[in-house]
């Protein structure tokens, strides 16, 4: 990463492709490009890669913070309000907070940028660190998924259903 900045408060960078925290995540790579804490609590964008089905969330809510995915490559679905939404490189896909929702990966090799406003993602608490930007050859562990309920226990998340998805 290579920026500039005097140290008090957000800076200018440029995070490189392979760049950021690395976490295997539920199924997936997680790449922070921009920490809540680098961009002073406003948002956070992490890219996600992974395969067909290995991503795949139950229908929840987020009561305080709003979701946005931008699909680089691949493809993802969206369930919310009762309808599927699919989007393919180059779409945009929002979901405001309040709103219940599921998401999935649906297609081999899909590369999503995802920005959750305020900041704060739950892949550093949940996953585990890795050293290079690979997509895990397996899902989510019993220790993750320990994690993971851990995790919802003391969020703003809530777990409505299962995942609406014919997978």
């Amino acid at each position: 990463m290579t920026g500039t900045g005097d140290g008090d408060g957000p800076r200018t960078f440029v995070r490189r492709r392979d760049e950021g925290e690395a976490y295997h995540a539920l199924g997936a790579l997680a790449l922070r490009k921009v920490t809540s804490e680098e961009a002073g609590g406003a948002f956070e964008m992490v890219e996600r890669r992974g395969d067909e089905n290995r991503v795949v969330t139950p229908l929840h809510v987020h009561r305080s913070t709003d979701e946005l995915w931008y699909v680089l490559d691949g493809a993802v679905e969206l369930f919310a309000d009762g309808d599927l939404l699919s989007a393919g490189p180059g779409d945009t896909v929002f979901a405001p907070r309040n709103v219940p929702h599921a998401f999935r990966i649906a297609a081999d090799g899909t590369r999503v940028l995802l920005f959750v406003s305020p900041g704060e993602t739950m892949f550093r608490e949940v996953g585990t660190r890795v050293s290079e930007a690979t997509v895990p050859a397996d899902g989510p562990d019993e220790d993750e998924l320990a994690r993971l309920d851990a995790f919802v226990a003391k969020s703003d998340v809530e777990l409505l259903a299962p995942p609406p998805f014919d997978v």
